[in-house]
């Protein structure tokens, strides 16, 4: 499954703390901690998105993988945000250049 098709179903709200949690738990595990709300939240969304592949915050392997996952899921969602808001500017530069052209033919 791509993560598209995991996201796509996120409320923004959602992808807000996602990408948060991605980030605080990034620091925390330079040293060689969980960031334990990070944890409890990767792990309910694996369980929604994953119902068929159970995995367990006991299983060291299990935290590595749901956190890489998601971490990577984070990744995807600020760069799809960075391009939705590259498209935005263009689509006003056209704009602006539109109105600009308007303008010297009346």
């Amino acid at each position: 499954m791509d993560y598209q098709t995991v996201v796509k179903n996120y409320s923004e709200e959602r992808k807000d703390a996602v990408v948060n949690f991605a980030k605080a738990n990034k620091l925390s595990m330079m040293g060689n901690t969980y960031h334990n709300k990070a944890l409890d939240l990767f792990f309910m969304l694996w369980h929604e998105s994953f119902p068929n592949a159970p995995q367990q915050k006991t299983c060291t392997g299990c935290r590595q993988a749901v956190c890489k996952f998601f971490h990577n899921v984070a990744d995807f969602i600020s760069s799809e945000r960075i391009k939705e808001e590259e498209s935005l500017k263009a689509k006003k530069e056209i704009t602006s250049i539109k109105k600009k052209k308007k303008k010297k033919n009346v």
